[in-house]
């Protein structure tokens, strides 16, 4: 009985992991004297159609009935071995998810849009049912109904579904399944109306085992054939290079089942299973072909290890000689991660050394080696003696089989101790696809989008060689999540499909992660300085680094403070300042640079536009302050029948009253030369040279409130001059009367 509350685990894969051949402590092969592994198995190639067999290992069910009835304690035990802070991964924020649909009990396991351009979703029960789903809703006449059994639930169900490539022609559907005469079968179905018919199996006579670890892919090449990954059948069943058996390999068919002879181990009338194409994987689930390469992506879960190929034919992963730790020879994995695995790691006494951006950290034992720690794997460094070396960062490399490195744009320095922390990334690699639509920013394109079963949705990116860069869970929905299948639909969004039943329907929220700056455009002071400050959008999945650099334009203009900012998690939306200055020159040329603001994370640089303010202006005419209307023409203040204008010194048929030289609004009011607004104030003749109001200024952005700039000192003369012959010419009104 379910407790009240938990998600109980879909049937395919609540035997997952039972027991496993004996392994040592990082995860290699296992040592000599361990227990045995069966190798029991059927021979012969798929075009001599193989006769079916039923293996029945012995002790399996017994073992199985044990693990199920200590199951829920032994994930009790799991779960409060661990710290009691949870996993920092969720949701990206520039994500939007909902629940577009359910679809009911079945245990959906793949999906796909149906290449028409009808508009219609395929969804494969591992029931046996294939639903259609049109405008939303789930058809009630389904598509297929396969007679599996509830009895055999761990035996018998759907594994995948491909679609013809001439689809829009043949109308075919493609589906691997394990049977109820306990075989591994592909067969195939034509649309008519929704509704599939003519059901003609393609390839038959692979003995099944375990749902789980029969395997499952199934997809096109581009070169038209039709590929499918068979697993090992269970976790005793050890393979290793025996080509006369078809488990624990890609097998590559026609589209009519029949072998092509260039497949790289084809012998024709010899033991060969002609159809294999690429061995040594533990469980193949999802196939898929990437982009522009012509390479199979093989998603590959075991005990050990859950890992992502790269494919070409005649490949062998090492498989189950090796997991993650593949020797020369061998196919490597482009990515591996520890199934279900809350993992620690400490680090030597003097094992943190940074060098010309480049942090290396040495384990301090062979629990784990490097080689765990994949390229692109984001970790938290914590508890190093030197703070600087702690944050969230993703692995760039490994220079030796006990340490990596990640990017720190740092000063150089050495110190030690501390660990790292890997949270869970998952525990069934399940299937994937590559992004190749628009509606997702740019920087989504070519990505490898993949699921796993814990309920997590994983973004895969990669450097400019082709190699991985960083992997992030995009969506996490653990514990209960049991993602299978990602999907993009026609109308561009991602559609993460669930084995309890839910379509998850995934698109970009508006914006999406930016450097924050609070100027674009800055004028700095001749000599001086000007700040700006700096911060992200939103919060980082790891530590980012912003470098502020010149990118051309004049020398003078340079980064004074604040060339490295770094953000975290916690500090993103804290702004940073950066001092940008402008050195003293002798010429009054106005200087320009470029500086950019670039992160250390794909995401856009931003360039700032810089300029100085001279100070070195062009000499002013002699004698003059400003215009010959205003307080400082040649000679005074203005003609002499009007020193000052019309609205300072008083009209020359009324020297002496309210608007002349001597009252509020004359010759040294405030619009006039010598008050507030004239020689010698803070917006006068010392700031504003040339302007009609006062005794000359310069432009807005160079005033000082001192109010002492060089304008001020030529215009000055003019200013006394208007106000002497103001006092020459006119006198009070009551003096004239």
């Amino acid at each position: 009985m379910t407790p009240a509350g938990a998600v109980p685990a879909p049937r395919r894969f609540q035997a997952s992991w039972a027991g496993g051949c004996s392994r040592d402590s990082s995860g290699g092969p296992a040592a000599p004297g361990g227990n045995a592994c069966s190798t029991a198995g059927a021979s012969g190639s798929l075009a001599r159609s193989t006769p079916s067999r039923m293996y029945r290992l012995s002790g399996i069910d017994a073992r199985l009935s044990v693990m199920r009835s200590i199951a829920p304690w032994l994930a009790l035990a799991l779960l409060t071995a661990f710290p009691a802070s949870s996993q920092p991964t969720e949701t990206a924020l520039d994500l939007e998810v909902s629940d577009w649909l359910h679809v009911g009990s079945g245990e959906p396991n793949r999906m796909g849009w149906v290449p028409d351009g009808s508009g219609r979703l395929f969804i494969a029960m591992t029931s046996g049912k294939v639903l259609v789903v049109e405008n939303g809703v789930v058809q009630p006449t389904p598509f297929i109904s396969e007679p599996f059994t509830e009895e055999n639930a761990y035996r018998e169900g759907i594994l995948g579904m491909a679609f013809d490539p001439d689809f829009a022609n043949n109308h075919y559907v493609y589906f691997f399944a394990a049977m109820p005469s306990i075989t591994l079968q592909i067969f195939r179905y034509t649309d008519v109306g929704g509704v599939g018919v003519n059901r003609t199996v393609i390839v038959d006579g692979i003995p099944s085992g375990w749902l789980d670890y029969d395997g499952g892919g199934l997809t096109f090449g581009p070169d038209g054939m039709l590929y499918f990954g068979v697993g090992i059948l269970s976790p005793y069943r050890v393979e290793e290079e025996d080509l006369t058996k078809p488990f624990g390999k890609i097998h590559r068919v026609r589209p009519d089942g029949s072998v092509p002879t260039d497949n790289p181990f084809h012998d024709g009338a010899g033991p060969n299973v002609d159809s294999v194409w690429a061995q040594g994987f533990c469980n193949l689930y999802g196939l898929v072909f990437q982009p522009g390469t012509g390479r199979l992506w093989a998603n590959s879960s075991s005990q050990r290890s859950l890992q992502i190929f790269s494919v070409s034919p005649g490949d062998h992963a090492g498989w189950s000689k090796y997991a993650n730790n593949q020797p020369a020879g061998y196919l490597s994995p482009v990515y591996a991660y520890i199934p279900g695995n809350f993992d620690e790691n400490w680090f030597t006494p003097t094992g943190a050394v940074r060098q010309n951006g480049v942090a290396t950290f040495t384990l301090d034992s062979d629990y784990r080696a490097s080689y765990s720690y994949q390229k692109g794997t984001r970790l938290t460094i914590r508890d190093v003696e030197d703070p600087s070396f702690n944050g969230d960062f993703y692995i760039t490399g490994h220079p030796s089989p006990q340490s990596f490195s990640v990017a720190q744009p740092e000063p150089d320095a050495v110190s030690g101790g501390g660990q790292l922390i890997r949270w869970p990334q998952g525990e069934f690699v399940m299937g994937g696809m590559f992004y190749e639509g628009t509606r997702f920013p740019s920087s989504y394109s070519g990505n490898y989008l993949f699921t796993d079963l814990r309920g997590m949705l994983h973004r895969m990116r990669f450097a400019a060689d082709g190699s991985v860069a960083t992997v992030d869970v995009i969506i996490n929905d653990e514990p209960g999540g049991s993602f299978v299948d990602v999907n993009e639909g026609p109308d561009g969004a991602l559609y993460v499909l669930s084995h309890h039943g839910r379509l998850l329907r995934v698109t970009p929220v508006p914006g999406e992660q930016a450097v924050v700056v609070s100027n674009a455009d800055v004028s700095i002071p001749e000599g001086g300085t000007k700040t700006v400050l700096v911060s992200l959008a939103m919060p980082p999945t790891v530590d980012v680094w912003v470098k502020v650099a010149a990118q051309g334009g004049d020398e003078d203009l340079t980064v004074v403070e604040g060339g490295s900012l770094r953000f975290t998690k916690n500090n993103w939306s804290v702004p940073q300042f950066v001092t940008l200055g402008a050195a003293q020159d002798a010429d009054a040329d106005v200087d320009h640079a470029s500086f950019t603001f670039t992160p250390t994370q794909a995401f856009p640089a931003v360039t700032v536009q810089a300029r100085t303010e001279e100070d070195e202006v062009p000499e002013e005419p002699a004698n003059d302050g400003g215009i010959a209307g205003d307080a400082g023409s040649d000679l005074d203040a203005g003609p002499p029948e009007d020193a000052g204008g019309l609205i300072d010194a008083g009209p020359p048929g009324d020297a002496g009253a309210l608007m002349d030289a001597g009252v509020l609004e004359d010759a040294g009011a405030l619009v006039d030369a010598g008050t507030d607004a004239d020689a010698g104030t803070l917006v006068d003749a010392g700031t504003d040279a040339g302007s009609v109001h006062d005794g000359g200024s310069v432009p807005v952005h160079m005033e000082d409130e001192s109010g002492g700039c060089s304008a001020g000192a030529t215009a000055l003369p003019g200013v006394l001059g208007g106000w002497l012959l103001a006092g020459l010419l006119w006198r009070p009104r009551r003096a004239r009367r």
